[in-house]
This record gives C-alpha cells, sequence and structure tokens, in this order.
C-alpha cells in the first residue's frame, strides 16, 4: 500500500486510560457529574493534517484550537500487512502549545471483508514527554498529567472534499464540456498522437481515410544533444496551440454569458493536503492501481518534497527568459507537455468513483470504453450533481475545474517565451487564435486541432480502431439514465 494513502485530515481524540466503567449518558436529561466524568476521560482532541513523504517520512500539524497548534515529525513503517506510524509533535513558539512536546505511535487499522461502510482509522497511544499543566476548562487536579503520561488515541479520515465541489465549473459550461462529443474530440486528439507510433499499418490506414491521422505524432523531449533522435517535429506547437484554443473557447463561453472567468494559476499551488480543500487545490491522496503498477509514481508526484524540488525547479526554469531564449516554440511545447503538465494533472488527480456505485475505481475508465454512464451527471458523494471528472483520464480531465487552472498556467509560459524572443517571432492569427509566424523559432504554420471528420459516429469508429476492434461492428456500450439536468 501507499503510504500517501494517509495524507489527508484526521480527526483526533486521546482518552485517559481509566480501569473503570463510565456512566451511561442520558441524552435528554444529561447529569452533570455524569458529564464531568465523561469530560475527565476525554484526555484531548483535535485536527491532524498528515503530509507523508514517498519515502516513509511524515510531517503535518494538529491544530487543537486557536493558538494551540503543533507541528509533526515522524516516519511510517509497513511490514507486511501492517502499517506502523511514529511521530512526535512539538508546540508552536508563541502558542499556548509552546514547549510542549508528544510522542505517538500507531497503526492502521485493516478494513474488514465484510465490514460495511468503514471509515479509516488509526489507533495507538501517545506518552507526554514533557509535562504541563492542562488548560481551562480541563485544568483539573486530576487531569494534570506529568512527563511520561501515556494515554490511548484513535483518529478517523475526514472525507477529502473534491475541487467540483467548492469550485465547480458554471452548469452551462459543464453541459458542453460534459458532452459526449466534447470529450471524444479530446481523447481522440490525445490517443491519436500519443499511440501512433505503436499502431500497425492497418490501423494507420484506417484512421488516415476517416481524417483523423495526426500530422505530427507525440515526441518526447531529451536532454542535451542526441545524434540519434529524430528531427523536432512540431508536435510540441499542436499541444500548445490545440489547448490554447480550448481556453479561448471556454473564455468566449463564459463572457457572452456575463460569468467570471476562471483565473489561471499564476504559481503552481504549494503544498496542502487538507482534506477541507478550502481553495480546490489542495493534493488528493493517493491510492494504489495494481493493474498499471503506477502508485509508487502517483506516490512521489503527490509528495510534498516532489513540489519543493522537482516542480518549483521546472516552474523557475519554464518562466526563466534566459532559458526560454535557448528554446524554440516546439521544444517549449513537448518540454511543458512531459516535463511537467502531465504532473500535474496526476498531482491534482483524485481516485475516481463509478459514476453508478460511487465505489472507488482504482483503475479509473477502462481506456476504450465511452458507454453513457461516463458522460451523464450523477448523483455524488456529497448528494449533489456530479459529472465523470478523472483529472488522469483524457476523456474527462477537462471536466475537472483544475484543468482549466493548470492550462491557464501552461498557456502563460507561451508568453513568457514570446516575450524572451522579442522581436525575433511575429504574431498573427490562426484559427482565431493568436498565433506566431513561421520562422527560425517557430515550425508550423497550421498546429493541429482535430480530425478532418469529427462528426460523433466517425470519431467513435476511429476509437473502436485504436482498441482493435472493427469500426463498423455495433457498439456493445450499455445506456445509461442518468440524472437529467436543466443547467
Amino acid at each position: 500500500m501507499s503510504v500517501d494513502f494517509l495524507a489527508g485530515s484526521w480527526i483526533y481524540r486521546s482518552f485517559r486510560n481509566l480501569p473503570e466503567i463510565l456512566p451511561r449518558i442520558d441524552p435528554d436529561q444529561p447529569n452533570r457529574d455524569d458529564l464531568a466524568k465523561w469530560s475527565r476521560y476525554l484526555f484531548g482532541q483535535g485536527e491532524m493534517e498528515l503530509r507523508p513523504g514517498y519515502d516513509g517520512s511524515l510531517a503535518g500539524t494538529f491544530v487543537m484550537g486557536p493558538q494551540l497548534e503543533m507541528d509533526l515529525s515522524g516516519s511510517i513503517i509497513q511490514d507486511n500487512n501492517r502499517t506502523t506510524l511514529l511521530w512526535h509533535a512539538i508546540g508552536r513558539s508563541g502558542q499556548q502549545s509552546d514547549g510542549w512536546i508528544y510522542q505517538y505511535q500507531g497503526d492502521l487499522v485493516p478494513n474488514w471483508v465484510d465490514g460495511k461502510r468503514q471509515t479509516d482509522a488509526i489507533v495507538g497511544t501517545v506518552v507526554r514527554s514533557v509535562g504541563h499543566d492542562d488548560l481551562a476548562p480541563l485544568a483539573t487536579t486530576d487531569r494534570i498529567a506529568p512527563s511520561g503520561a501515556v494515554v490511548s488515541f484513535v483518529m478517523v479520515r475526514k472525507r477529502f472534499r473534491e475541487a467540483r465541489e467548492l469550485i465547480a465549473l458554471p452548469g452551462l459550461l459543464l453541459q458542453k464540456l460534459s458532452s459526449k462529443h466534447h470529450r471524444l474530440h479530446h481523447l481522440l486528439w490525445h490517443f491519436t498522437r500519443n499511440f501512433w507510433t505503436t499502431l500497425t499499418p492497418k490501423q494507420q490506414a484506417a484512421i488516415t481515410e476517416r481524417g483523423w491521422q495526426p500530422p505530427r505524432p507525440q515526441q518526447p523531449p531529451v536532454r542535451g544533444t542526441v545524434a540519434s533522435r529524430e528531427k523536432d517535429n512540431g508536435a510540441g506547437e499542436d499541444f500548445l496551440f490545440m489547448h490554447r484554443e480550448m481556453l479561448l473557447d471556454v473564455r468566449r463561453i463564459l463572457a457572452a454569458n456575463n460569468l467570471p472567468p476562471i483565473e489561471s494559476w499564476k504559481d503552481i499551488p504549494k503544498p496542502n493536503r487538507s482534506s477541507d480543500n478550502a481553495d480546490g487545490f489542495a493534493v488528493p491522496p493517493n491510492w494504489s492501481r495494481p493493474k498499471l503498477g503506477e502508485f509508487k509514481v502517483l506516490e512521489m508526484i503527490k509528495s510534498d518534497s516532489y513540489m519543493l524540488s522537482r516542480m518549483s525547479f521546472l516552474e523557475r526554469r519554464f518562466k526563466d527568459p534566459e532559458y526560454l531564449r535557448t528554446l524554440t516554440l516546439d521544444q517549449l511545447g513537448a518540454k511543458l507537455e512531459l516535463q511537467i503538465h502531465n504532473q500535474m494533472h496526476t498531482r491534482w488527480a483524485s481516485q475516481p468513483l463509478d459514476p453508478l456505485t460511487l465505489q472507488p475505481l482504482p483503475e479509473g475508465r477502462e481506456r476504450y470504453d465511452v458507454s453513457d454512464k461516463w458522460s451523464e451527471p450523477f448523483i455524488g458523494p456529497d448528494g449533489k450533481a456530479a459529472w465523470y471528472d478523472d483529472l488522469y483520464d483524457e476523456y474527462c480531465s477537462h471536466v475537472h475545474p483544475v484543468f482549466w487552472r493548470l492550462h491557464g498556467w501552461i498557456d502563460d509560459r507561451i508568453e513568457d517565451w514570446a516575450k524572451a524572443h522579442g522581436n525575433e517571432v511575429s504574431r498573427k492569427v490562426v484559427k482565431e487564435v493568436s498565433w506566431f509566424e513561421k520562422g527560425r523559432w517557430v515550425r508550423v504554420a497550421d498546429p493541429w486541432v482535430r480530425g478532418t471528420n469529427h462528426d460523433h459516429r466517425t470519431m467513435e469508429q476511429v476509437l473502436r480502431i485504436l482498441s482493435g476492434k472493427d469500426p463498423e461492428a455495433p457498439s456493445s456500450h450499455m445506456h445509461f439514465t442518468g440524472l437529467k439536468l436543466t443547467l
């Protein structure tokens, strides 16, 4: 199991280890003395935000109230099927917690095979390393715990609030972006250029016949000079242009309906693992993808250390005019796509849920399944309308609200590049999009954004060809009668 599974917010409660039966509390007529006994049994409570490192380290914060915050540091040990957490908490200077030190040891509770509605929990014990008086109103004589006092604790995970719950896209925009036609276009644009060189000649011919041959297959960037590498083919420019056109289309829709624009990220958000996800940009917990064997990669990219090292380095690099002056527009696009863009999608992706059952889908949507359930609205875990918006999946990533923030950041790097090159590049309009004249720094005169035949039937045929199936065979996709909304 990935240690990043532990990331997020946990409600913490600790209890004195009293060897006695506490009185029952009548909720309608509570007895004051009985309540007092229960209050002395509860030792402490608050909210812990855990930030695991993919190397097994553990950091975080513990908030028990105003001016009662502590910083966490420790490690995670995995032995067979057991996950143990060892950490300490240190009070913050200038707060009421100043000088407090506690040490914790807890184990992640395994789920029961036949259990229902289970909640992730960590149980263990905590020792007070430095003695101090408890704070009012619990500062009674029998609650003053000296150094070495041990109590038990239980931590229960808070549900991670998804970005769609906090910064949802406007309904009329969702109606367009979540349509099967729009999803197919975005999927096929990526799939045909990404997989073209892996297809058989027969598949390539069938896709070309239907107008979806990518003029420039995706080409990975390289570091330094590699003599055997093929000459830059312009695919990086296609990547930048296609997404700029998408951004322009969305901005026009919002403006035409007097809706506020979606603000691009000026800077990539700093590490935040809070389950409350106040601004919509907290990093969701990792999950295991057994079939793809990718959980270690996900774990690394979601970690604080990845953001503070690799991603922060790349952000500075792609804003540096000295570096940008060395790149063609094609090189900029290829490097942005494969060195930081893909990782941004991964970092802010959540484990997807099946729209029909709301059960976790560790592997996500099957690559070539475009049945109706993936494109129609459904009722999400929060009881509100939702659309399948896996940021890790080209069929639906553009339905996720973070997509437009991160692609706005990508698009702004084009302007940084143009500014760095000054009068060495000239502007022009291509397909109503502000772009650049072909020349020394620009390879492509007419970037590729879609196939020549982008009707619904043709796109489904192309998808079936990519999957290795007969494009003319009847579709076996089930029909999904989902939630019908007036948007």
